[in-house]
């Protein structure tokens, strides 16, 4: 599936159609579609940085500091998203046991980094707008909240033992 596809039906999210289409999406094309994703919402900042780079007050010049950013950037985004998704989903496999739900934690990490597509939009764009980060951070966690447990809430129960019920 196409990385505009994958974006479309994160969009769509918590649609069931949606949700299963993206789940057949291998893990390598969901991970080249999140490193995407964030490359480029968070280039905006990275802009922004050089902009307002100020040569008075940095022990750097401009070409070292731009050096930096041009090396150190895409580093950056691959690990925080490995590490910000992964801890996101160790939210999201409690939300499932939570609600009684047999979802393993690669199934979940695909669905929470294809889950915070809409609210990292928002957040990035609220920021860019000048709105307060902790409103922008609170109205963001509740989209993904909302959206993840619909998600979740989409698969069935976990099934009970029948020699459970007996006891």
């Amino acid at each position: 599936m196409s990385i505009i596809k994958q974006f479309r039906n994160s969009l769509k999210l918590p649609n069931k159609q949606a949700l299963f289409q993206l789940n057949r999406v291998s893990m390598r094309d969901t991970l080249v579609y999140l490193f995407s994703l964030y490359f480029l919402l968070f280039l905006p900042n990275v802009v922004m940085m050089i902009a307002h780079f100020d040569v008075s007050t940095s022990p750097f010049s401009f070409s070292q500091y731009l050096l930096q950013i041009i090396l150190f950037y895409p580093f950056f985004m691959l690990f925080l998203v490995v590490t910000s998704i992964s801890l996101v989903a160790l939210v999201s496999w409690g939300v499932s046991i939570g609600l009684g739900r047999n979802l393993i934690y690669q199934q979940l990490w695909k669905m929470t980094g294809f889950a915070l597509t809409i609210p990292l939009c928002v957040y990035q764009l609220l920021t860019l707008l000048s709105v307060p980060d902790g409103f922008v951070g609170v109205f963001a966690s509740c989209i993904f909240f909302y959206t993840i447990i619909r998600m979740i809430s989409h698969y069935p129960k976990k099934r009970t033992n029948r020699r459970e019920k007996k006891l």
